[in-house]
């Protein structure tokens, strides 16, 4: 299932939305057309609170830049959402209650969770499991849209799963630690108290006493900690807050930005040196891996490698539907 909501809003800093503050605000007129079909305010800013309500740390106000850039891209995530829906309509494409059903409990017996664990898993990952279900739903028809229409076949060499198991050293992803399956990312985040504490982590890293991965595991209280800092394979500079975007613009590939001030917190980036998974993957494995031969993790690392070229050929598929719809934004 692909989290680029989610992943979205860990770019931009996982800020606190605040419901009262949207009171006064005419929550049902129109901000969307799209083909024909209408997106309230009030739809947006539900779901704009549900992404929010799994944020921590900072708060933001609806009158600042970063508020109105994230309720402006949550906008352009559910036009996408309406497109695929309304292409998949166009070419009979469905999914079956029976499918989904099918594929939770392939993915529970391939984690070895029971019903409770899994629950207890999605709630971790900030997830009701109607969500979820709701997600692989997107999932299986993004995957019969891209048949339908796109005629290229997604190949995964011999080579680049060897290459990919060689720079991870054997050290390969747990596939329990996340249910969602989030694609190695090009961007490292840290977020802890202070400019100070910042600075000192920047300088240690800097002079090779730890790690970016190692920094973020230990002392990052922000999104992706578990992950070694990682945003994930569909967070781009693009998307992040100004602020962060203009630190790593002015950073050099591979090194650690300068303490970034952030509502009363301090952050660090990293951007890596390239933009394919395989080198995303290089970065020092997390604790939740687990040491492999290439045959054990061929199948594990072939879904990784897999998922990245899809998304990025769905991406394509995407631009090219929306190129052709009529979309009216009233934001």
């Amino acid at each position: 299932m692909s989290r680029a909501f989610s992943s979205l809003v860990m770019a931009l800093c996982l800020v606190v939305f605040s419901a009262q503050s949207q009171a006064a605000e005419l929550v049902d007129r129109v901000v969307a057309v799209v083909n024909g079909q209408l997106i309230t305010l009030f739809e947006l800013n539900e779901k704009l609170e549900k992404l929010l309500s799994q944020a921590q740390g900072i708060s933001i106000s609806p009158n600042d830049p970063e508020y109105v850039e994230l309720q402006r891209r949550v906008l352009d995530s559910m036009i996408n959402d309406i497109l695929i829906k309304q292409a998949a309509e166009k070419l009979g494409i469905t999914v079956s209650e029976t499918e989904i059903v099918t594929k939770i409990n392939e993915l529970k017996k391939q984690n070895g969770m029971n019903e409770e664990q899994f629950r207890k898993q999605l709630a971790q990952e900030g997830l009701t499991r109607k969500e979820f279900e709701k997600g692989l739903e997107t999932e299986a028809i993004k995957h019969q849209l891209l048949g339908f229409m796109v005629n290229k076949r997604i190949l995964v060499t011999d080579e680049e799963l060897q290459q990919y198991y060689d720079q991870m050293g054997g050290n390969i992803p747990d596939p329990k630690a996340n249910l969602t399956r989030r694609t190695p990312g090009t961007i490292g985040f840290i977020m802890v108290g202070s400019m100070a504490e910042a600075e000192s982590l920047r300088q240690k890293i800097a002079s090779g006493q730890m790690s970016f991965a190692d920094a973020a595991r230990k002392h990052s209280i922000g999104p992706g900690r578990e992950q070694g800092g990682e945003l994930g394979g569909d967070v781009v500079v693009e998307d992040l807050a100004p602020p962060l975007r203009a630190a790593l613009q002015e950073t050099p590939a591979g090194q650690v930005t300068k303490p970034i001030s952030l509502e009363g917190k301090a952050v660090l980036l990293i951007r890596k040196d390239k933009g394919d998974v395989a080198a995303a993957a290089a970065e020092p494995a997390p604790a939740t891996t687990s040491s492999q031969s290439f045959q054990q993790a061929r199948a594990q690392i072939y879904e990784m490698l897999f998922r990245a070229k899809f998304e990025k050929l769905f991406q394509e598929y995407m631009n090219d539907l929306r190129s052709k719809a009529v979309v009216d934004v009233r934001l």
